[in-house]
């Protein structure tokens, strides 16, 4: 590489780079732009109160703003789907283990309603902020099958806090007590919720628990480092509904003002007035009494005074840009949670179904990241809660219990409003072994391996049935089984040998 000559080398030696930004100027427009900003550290910025006002005024938004709910159900739905199944690493754990376990945490999962648990975990933590829920032993929903007296309870936020907001020790931070990683170890719980009226009434309604990290669960978004707590999804669109309702109400007045008057009358013939030597004084426009309200009859013709007219009032609200700009509001509101206009409004109508399927890729995402999150921070560790205990009353082997802790959680994806198209694309994957039934079903939140058997099962008793009914009728075995047709040849009819591991299986059933 060819070297600089000597005399620019030294055009530079000595010499000062000055640089700036613009936006770190301070100007008289600048500082009336940049007022409120601060250095304030996390844990200061969002203190108890600063929490306690956003997340008041979060909640009054979503229970009078019916946009803000419909975004908020759309989003926890989305996230958690209808269901959700667990799936385990093939190969390291036996069939019937794995079968017993997913089945046994199924079961436990509808008895302790998990889902709705953490659909409402989901909703918490995107309006006040974060969500909380402790781990105890619940007696009454041990049956002989599952033995797990796990459960799980909901805890509102409200209810973590310290003593008072002005804690002195350096290991206590809002409620929370951590080691010298900065690692929770203990969270206090009040024993009332600070608005609930017995802690009103209570003169020890301050008085709380202190519960072991491990027996809490803490979910929220850490935004900046340090952060300990967390703050409402909506914090920044706060304003957005009250402006959007306070517009809506001044253009509903002007058309409900307007559609109660239905025409003005006017006129230029304005009478001359004299005073009392007769001498004229102009036109006396204070002889005419304004708004004079007319009754008259609907559906007759009106006669009017010369140089009299009447105007029907038009009513010009809403306006053409009403909807327009309610649909900016929406949103914008939507954006915080990457939500496509057309979910927040549930209204497609301005859109086709490609900038439809643009827009729902970038929520795609976001759905798919706030899962991973909720995976590591909440549903891993309720299944490890659940293992722990399990594994007490129906021991497991090292190496197994090191594969189930390796779990993968089987979310119900949105879906394509195509179908067809999107089958197509399945089909045409499973053929070049570009995806696999594992894969699909998962799409579903559906494990392969159950859905697989439940087939096969199927196939083989509409099989057998069908040739028995032959037999029975005096039809040849091998007679065409209409629920064969699409899938190709009708498998032949099963041999001596195959008839009796048949019988074998099932002792009970007919041969």
């Amino acid at each position: 590489m060819a070297k600089h000559p000597k005399h620019r080398r030294e055009a530079f030696d000595g010499a000062t780079v000055r640089a700036r930004f613009d936006n770190a100027r301070i100007t008289p427009e600048t500082a009336t732009l940049f007022r409120e900003a601060d250095s304030l550290a996390m844990v200061a910025a969002l203190s108890p109160s600063v929490r306690r006002i956003v997340r008041d005024r979060a909640r009054y938004i979503v229970y009078n703003c019916p946009y803000a709910w419909g975004m908020l159900d759309t989003y926890a739905t989305d996230i958690v789907g209808p269901w959700l199944s667990v799936s385990f690493p093939r190969g390291q754990i036996p069939e019937n283990v794995r079968d017993e376990i997913t089945n046994a945490f199924d079961e436990w999962a509808l008895k302790v309603e998990l889902w709705e648990k953490l659909k409402t975990l989901v909703r918490a933590k995107t309006t006040d902020g974060e969500a909380f829920a402790t781990f105890y032993t619940d007696s009454t929903i041990v049956d002989d099958a599952n033995a797990v007296t796990l459960n799980l309870a909901l805890v509102e936020c409200d209810r973590v806090e310290s003593w008072t907001e002005m804690v002195t020790r350096e290991n206590e931070t809002d409620g929370i007590r951590f080691d010298a990683y900065r690692h929770p170890t203990e969270y206090r719980v009040l024993k009332y919720h600070p608005g609930d009226y017995r802690a009103i009434k209570n003169i020890r309604s301050r008085a709380g628990e202190w519960i072991k990290a491990e027996n809490v669960i803490h979910y929220f978004e850490v935004l900046r480092p340090e952060q300990v707590r967390g703050v409402s999804d909506f914090v920044s669109i706060l304003d957005i509904p009250a402006e959007q309702k306070a517009y809506r109400a001044a253009v509903t007045t002007t058309a409900t003002n307007a559609a109660s008057v239905s025409g003005v009358l006017s006129t230029d013939n304005v009478p001359e007035c004299f005073d009392e030597n007769d001498e004229s004084l102009g036109k006396c426009a204070m002889e005419v009494k304004p708004n004079t309200v007319f009754q008259m009859q609907r559906g007759s013709f009106v006669s009017l005074p010369e140089g009299w007219q009447v105007t029907q009032l038009q009513a010009q609200q809403p306006t053409s840009l009403y909807n327009d700009f309610v649909r900016s509001l929406i949103a914008e509101m939507a954006r915080c949670l990457s939500m496509p206009v057309n979910i927040a409004m549930c209204d497609s109508s301005q859109h086709n179904f490609a900038s439809a399927k643009l827009d729902h890729a970038t929520y795609g995402k976001k759905i798919q990241t706030v899962r991973s999150t909720l995976v590591t921070k909440v549903l891993d560790r309720i299944f490890a809660k659940w293992l722990e205990e399990y594994a007490i009353r129906k021991p497991q082997t090292p190496a197994v219990k090191a594969a189930l802790r390796r779990t993968e959680w089987l979310f119900a994806e949105r879906g394509n409003t195509d179908v067809m198209k999107d089958a197509s694309a399945d089909n045409t994957r499973l053929g070049n072994a570009t995806t696999n039934l594992a894969a699909l079903y998962a799409k579903d939140g559906k494990d392969w391996k159950r859905e697989t058997d439940q087939a096969i099962e199927e196939k083989v008793h509409i099989l057998v049935h069908w040739r028995e009914t032959c037999r029975e009728n005096g039809l040849p075995e091998d007679t065409p089984c209409p629920f064969f047709a699409n899938g190709g040849a009708t498998p032949a009819a099963p041999t001596e040998d195959q008839l009796e591991h048949e019988a074998q299986r099932n002792p009970g059933k007919k041969a």
